[in-house]
């Protein structure tokens, strides 16, 4: 972005200020900026910029305004705005954001399955077995999931046994129903080379995009994708029903289908009564405190499941005493186990 800025002329500059601990890796890393810096032995100034723009964490771009005695004059969600829009941010005024924004919600309004998931050169899925080409128009009216995901990830290879399970249950489920509908996951890989993006893909049942489809990159944009594992749901309308699938099969496996917010209503409500059974504390194998039962509005909601690794929200188990965590389903499991039960 800031070559192509540099390149058209634009008025436009960057200025590194520098975290790094010794002067060799500032310089190490500075020789990779094509910008200026702030000199490493300069302490005091780093300091400054760092308590005058209350910076809490990095990487972070702060931009400054021309007219820097305005109040929108200084934005801080630089990095952001760089990764969602590229050079189209300059020059990060609020009317450019502003019209950023509205372009945004026009093409989610205007959003399809096909012009999601195709280009210009390509208008098939892969396959297996490989390199089987699956047309995208087959997909048009099915719940779709892109599963945006990577071999290296560690979460992500945890998680695929369980994902791999419950697909294959609400395609059992359906069929057995004899619903008209159809349920498809797509995999939008992450994966730094062709090889891992085979190998991965291998162990999947479902479709994929193509290893290094610029459509990736474009997918995750504009869902505003920053970490994997990620399940966005596609509803058959070829709108977006939810950006947190994950999460909804993590709570409700293969009852989490279509996914929608009725539905998810509905599983709540059915999650607060099953609580009304559940002991109001317990011991759970592995932990040596009393956990309680509490319900989102009284300290539950979202948490990371101790047992399962795992996000939930709702009810859970918590230790009062460290903020030990864990699902009413994974401590009844566990207890289960123990006991023999």
């Amino acid at each position: 972005m800031y070559e192509q800025l540099k390149t058209n002329g634009s008025n436009f500059e960057i200025v590194y200020v520098s975290s790094d601990e010794d002067l060799n890796a500032f310089n190490n890393y500075h020789a990779l900026m094509p910008w200026l810096a702030i000199p490493f032995s300069d302490l005091e100034t780093k300091k400054a910029l760092n308590r005058k723009f209350d910076i809490e964490g990095i990487p972070c771009l702060v931009i400054l305004q021309p007219n820097s005695n305005k109040d929108d004059a200084t934005l801080h969600e630089g990095v952001e705005l760089v990764y969602r829009y590229g050079v189209r941010a300059f020059p990060f005024t609020k009317e450019r954001l502003e019209n950023l924004l509205e372009e945004e919600r026009e093409k989610h309004e205007r959003q399809t399955l096909t012009n999601l998931i195709t280009n210009h050169d390509r208008d098939y899925l892969l396959g297996h077995p490989s390199p089987k080409q699956v047309p995208v128009a087959s997909m048009v009216g099915k719940t779709v999931g892109l599963y945006f995901s990577a071999q290296w990830c560690v979460p992500c290879v945890k998680f695929i046994p369980r994902l791999i399970s419950i697909y294959q249950k609400i395609k059992q489920m359906l069929v057995k129903n004899g619903d008209q509908e159809d349920f498809e996951i797509v995999f939008v890989s992450n994966d730094r080379d062709q090889e891992s993006f085979d190998s991965y893909f291998n162990t999947m049942p479902w479709l994929a995009l193509p290893f290094g489809d610029p459509t990736v990159k474009e997918l995750a944009k504009h869902f505003d994708v920053h970490g994997i594992p990620c399940l966005i749901i596609i509803g058959p309308d070829g709108k977006t029903v939810t950006k947190q699938g994950r999460n909804l099969i993590n709570l409700y496996q293969e009852n989490a289908y279509p996914f929608t917010e009725a539905k998810v209503e509905l599983l709540e409500k059915q999650m607060d009564e099953e609580a009304k059974s559940l002991p109001r504390s317990v011991y759970h194998p592995g932990h040596r405190h009393e956990l309680n039962l509490v319900s989102e509005g009284n300290g539950g909601g979202p948490f990371i499941c101790c047992d399962c690794d795992e996000q939930g929200c709702g009810w859970a188990y918590q230790c009062l005493e460290c903020g030990y965590e864990v699902h009413p389903k994974c401590v009844t499991t566990a207890d289960r186990a123990s006991t023999g039960q």
